[in-house]
């Protein structure tokens, strides 16, 4: 009788402990909640206004969730939208209390946002991070979160006041692992510090000026791999619409990448100067399509050489290994109304540039090795170097070309220079040297039966009498050496409005003149 007393005593102060125990976790977790939605109420600043649906907090799990939230960030000094998100969830989880309470770290193990749509508005004014760095350093504790993620997030960048869209990601996708912020990480460029990250994305949009856009179908960023598929760039109008626009020339470009990958990708900030180091980048089947309306005013803006280029980039770029694989490249110029352009095309091409860099030592230079098919036949190798750390831009650059029949140049040649070649170029062999302003160098061919004709300005028949004096001075390729060949000097001054390329140009079409119409003999 005493046992069944006990027992019945020993069951009612556990029954009664464990409802105690419940209760108290009932008023803990709503005083809680409460506290959570006071907080969310009052002390959030006034230029931000946050809403939800639903919330709702677990003390044994250390989790609270919102759902159906919106995210307003106005204007401090005026009434407009800044940015705005909604998003269907979001999820805090194992957050520990007792450190948050005690302690100076607050640690989560989770904060997962669920299909956040972001819309940003651009303006002159742009965020930055000293307020919060203010904010913050006041504070001693230090949050701390293992895994931050975003699923299937929209993101926009609008520009103000017409609300055209100027940057969009889709399908965004994106986890950042053992993230800390305190007051050290706070005063940095990227105010907080992790281990490792992961992005995924679907389409890209970027607005890159009146006149371009790029888009990406789709991104992918793992074990500091990045890949990007299906890049273009490309002009927003066709042709002759991109024309009318133009008060000064302007190329019409036609840019896709299959495939674009960068190996051990690293980026950040050193102080304040962002920086990107990869050991490898690889483009994989590039085609790119330029034409150019030489019939619209030129653009006489100064153009830099490529070492220049490097050595002023905004921020630090160091690619060990740049590779082009089975690229196409077609450059196309109106020079007159009413005929065709003219085209020089580079087919099949492979390239393999080292040390492209603005972070290397005085006397290392950048290498390039490029191979193709000119006009889409004749066998062209390229070798070429700079050092971008040289303020006169020197360089070095040599090249070959076998097998070319003159005639399939001669639309270019016809609507560029309006003349027309024939004859056969076994072999052509050039070097240049020079830098900013001048250059000089040295050509060899081996060709046979080459002659020009001059036609008039119409480009619709011959001018006779230029074409037989012209011919006068241009040897046919019988008058040679006993291997065959014909020597000629290169020389040229730059055109500083004008690109490298046409510099080349420039430095290759004197060689071929001094070559046919000199005495042929090597100096």
């Amino acid at each position: 009788m005493a046992d069944s007393k006990l027992k019945k005593r020993i069951v009612w102060i556990i029954t009664v402990s464990v409802v105690l125990i419940l209760l108290l976790l009932t008023i803990l977790q709503l005083r809680a909640k409460g506290y959570i939605e006071n907080y969310l109420s009052k002390q959030i600043p006034d230029h931000i206004h946050l809403t939800y649906d639903q919330i709702q907090v677990n003390l044994i799990r250390g989790s609270v969730r919102l759902t159906e939230v919106g995210l307003d960030i106005l204007e401090k000094d005026a009434n407009f939208r800044k940015a705005g998100m909604s998003l269907e969830a979001i999820d805090l989880k194992g957050i520990g209390f007792h450190q948050a309470i005690f302690g100076n770290t607050i640690s989560i193990r989770e904060i997962r946002l669920s299909k956040p749509k972001t819309d940003y508005y651009q303006g002159e004014r742009q965020v930055k991070n000293n307020g919060i760095a203010a904010t913050y350093s006041s504070m001693e504790r230090t949050l701390s979160i293992a895994r931050l993620s975003i699923e299937d997030g929209e993101f926009r960048i609008l520009e103000k006041g017409r609300d055209s869209i100027v940057f969009s990601v889709e399908n965004l996708n994106l986890s950042l692992e053992n993230l800390k912020l305190d007051k050290e990480t706070i005063e940095r460029e990227i105010p907080f510090s992790y281990v490792d990250y992961n992005l995924s994305t679907g389409m890209v949009f970027a607005d890159l000026g009146p006149y371009e856009g790029l888009t990406l179908s789709d991104t992918n960023i793992k074990n500091k791999e990045l890949q990007l598929s299906n890049l273009s760039l490309k002009s927003k109008y066709n042709k002759t619409a991109l024309s009318c626009k133009l008060d000064k020339e302007h190329d019409h470009i036609d840019l896709k990448i299959p495939e674009l990958r960068m190996v051990n990708m690293d980026f950040g900030f050193n102080k304040e100067r962002f920086f990107l180091n990869s050991s490898s980048l690889a483009l994989q089947k590039p085609k790119m399509e330029i034409y150019r309306d030489k019939l619209v005013q030129d653009d006489h803006k100064q153009k830099k050489l490529y070492s220049r280029m490097l050595r002023e980039l905004p921020f630090d770029l160091n690619v060990s290994e740049l590779k082009i694989n089975d690229g196409y490249i077609a450059y196309s110029e109106l020079v007159k109304s009413g005929t065709l352009p003219g085209e020089i095309v580079f087919a099949d091409l492979e390239a393999t540039m080292y040390n492209v860099s603005n972070t290397y030592e005085n006397g290392e230079k950048t290498q390039i090795k490029v191979m193709a098919q000119l006009m889409g036949e004749a066998p062209i190798e390229l070798t070429w170097n700079f050092d971008a750390n040289k303020e006169n831009d020197a360089f070095f650059v040599s090249g070959v070309v076998t097998d070319f029949k003159s005639e399939s140049i001669n639309q270019f040649l016809r609507s560029n220079l309006r003349t027309e070649a024939e004859g056969d170029v076994q072999e052509l062999y050039f070097t240049v040297s020079g830098d900013a302003i001048s250059s000089s160098g040295d050509m060899k061919m081996n060709y046979e039966d080459f002659r020009f004709t001059v036609l008039k300005k119409d480009r619709t028949g011959v001018n006779k009498l230029l074409t037989f004096v012209g011919n006068i001075f241009t040897n046919d390729g019988s008058k040679t050496d006993k291997q065959g060949y014909r020597y000629g000097e290169i020389y040229a001054e730059r055109d500083n409005t004008k690109s490298f390329f046409n510099y080349l140009w420039l430095n290759v079409m004197d060689g071929i003149v001094n070559t046919l119409t000199g005495n042929g003999k090597k100096e």
